[in-house]
């Protein structure tokens, strides 16, 4: 039985799309394209949630107007990219 990830371990997974973007602080990306993205990483859409939810409570990520996601200066420091991003 395949273990889920943590919250932590998804919003994580979640900053690694902005690291492949080179991304910085301020930047955004837009919620839908973010969440494919994720998915298409193989995770679920309820992890997605569960990592923005994280994100955004320990300050990394912003949800911004317009269903965009804002990087943080503190996301910003924890960006790396996910080895199982493609």
């Amino acid at each position: 039985m395949a273990t889920l990830p943590t919250p932590e371990e998804s919003a994580r997974r979640l900053l690694s799309i902005f690291a492949l973007n080179n991304s910085r602080p301020d930047d955004v990306l837009m919620a839908e394209p973010a969440n494919f993205a994720f998915r298409q990483a193989g995770g679920s859409a309820a992890e997605f949630q569960a990592g923005l939810e994280y994100a955004v409570q320990n300050g990394w990520l912003a949800i911004g107007e317009n269903n965009t996601i804002k990087l943080t200066n503190a996301g910003c420091r924890n960006v790396k990219p996910d080895k199982n991003s493609n």
